[in-house]
């Protein structure tokens, strides 16, 4: 490590760096919220906003323990379900520098379908949520009922079962993650993915959101999967990776 690294300027300008990404990422409000946390207590599980605009049920926070998957080992290499602000979400698509009606937006471990409803504000092929949880895959059918607002303009269709079981749609393609699952099954989506893409030319876009540690490590295991680029952001749940397959 450098010595000047850590110095009190250094750490001022590594917070500027973050400071600065975050806003481009969450808004200049949203960051200023998330500085706010340790004095305020606040708690994205309970931000509703989204919900009371459309008159869905995407809030709240449901734990590993409480998942409805029969299979322990299946289960506990699924994590908890906390649907992601509408705005990451946008920023994440808005700099992908696509056009979203060559690409097919897929969702893994999509839950009760907030990031799906985001997508669907862009004209996609298809919008798909891939979700394990039964109880989840029924309240976002629920929510595509319920949802009021601005029109869709990408059909959205929900899958329920294990997401490796889920065959690769053809084409260009976005895959979400939020950080769904464990080490060991996201290598095997990984490898699942490669192996589906097939041999003929088509773009694969992963962006990976809440990108730490132990999910970088496995895309290092899968090295045709190339990091594009980082995302910052001053709260670390919305801190995400661009991946690009190139076999």
């Amino acid at each position: 490590m450098n010595e000047s690294s850590t110095t009190p300027t250094a750490g001022w300008k590594n917070f500027g760096h973050v400071f600065r990404e975050s806003v481009g990422l969450i808004g200049f409000w949203m960051t200023l919220r998330y500085l706010l946390i340790w004095l305020l207590s606040y708690k994205p599980f309970a931000d509703n906003s989204f919900d009371r605009r459309h008159g869905t049920d995407t809030s709240g926070l449901v734990p590993t323990r409480d998942l409805d998957i029969d299979d322990d080992a299946t289960k506990w290499q699924s994590n908890l379900y906390l649907g992601s602000p509408a705005r990451v979400t946008r920023y994440i698509i808005d700099t992908l520098d696509i056009d979203p009606a060559d690409f097919t937006f897929v969702d893994y471990g999509s839950g009760k379908g907030r990031a799906l409803f985001v997508a669907a504000e862009q004209p996609f092929k298809k919008v798909v949520g891939v979700e394990i949880s039964a109880q989840l895959h029924r309240v976002a059918e629920n929510n595509l009922i319920r949802y009021v607002g601005e029109p869709l303009r990408s059909d959205i269709e929900l899958w329920c079962g294990n997401a490796l079981d889920y065959p690769l749609p053809e084409g260009d393609l976005v895959l979400h993650m939020y950080h769904p699952f464990g080490p060991d099954v996201l290598g095997l989506m990984l490898q699942k993915i490669k192996t589906e893409a097939g041999e003929k030319p088509r773009r694969i876009l992963v962006p990976y959101l809440f990108s730490i540690g132990v999910a970088k490590m496995v895309f290092r295991e899968h090295p045709d999967f190339v990091r594009v680029r980082d995302e910052l952001c001053v709260n670390n749940l919305y801190r995400w990776t661009l991946y690009e397959l190139r076999a």
